[in-house]
């Protein structure tokens, strides 16, 4: 295989990494892991908390939106899919959706 290909491989396997595994630097948010209930007009979503580094906030239904990527390339959310997101400390009724698990949710 020529250099070329190669290349162009190995930046795409730097492009594949889930940045969202990291915790966020930033203190006026915290990461929730979820699940979809229902949804809902604009790309919005009920969201129930399924793990959170904030423990009240588990077993809450959320008001979740998709941001960044996900809403750039219109990736698909259904009910019953595991998510991953932020809650501001500002508001904690709603949160914005950054990954979609490829994993089924189990009930």
């Amino acid at each position: 295989m020529g250099k070329v290909q190669d290349h162009k491989r190995s930046a795409k396997s730097k492009k594949q990494v889930d940045t969202t595994a990291k915790k966020s630097d930033r203190n006026d948010r915290f990461e929730v892991e979820g699940v979809v209930e229902n949804c809902l007009p604009n790309t919005m979503f009920r969201v129930l908390v399924t793990d959170s580094e904030v423990k009240p906030m588990i077993n809450k239904v959320l008001l979740g939106t998709l941001v960044g990527k996900m809403r750039l390339f219109r990736i698909r959310v259904m009910p019953g899919d595991l998510v991953r997101g932020y809650v501001s400390k500002y508001d904690l009724n709603k949160c914005k959706i950054t990954y979609r698990s490829t994993k089924q949710a189990t009930q």
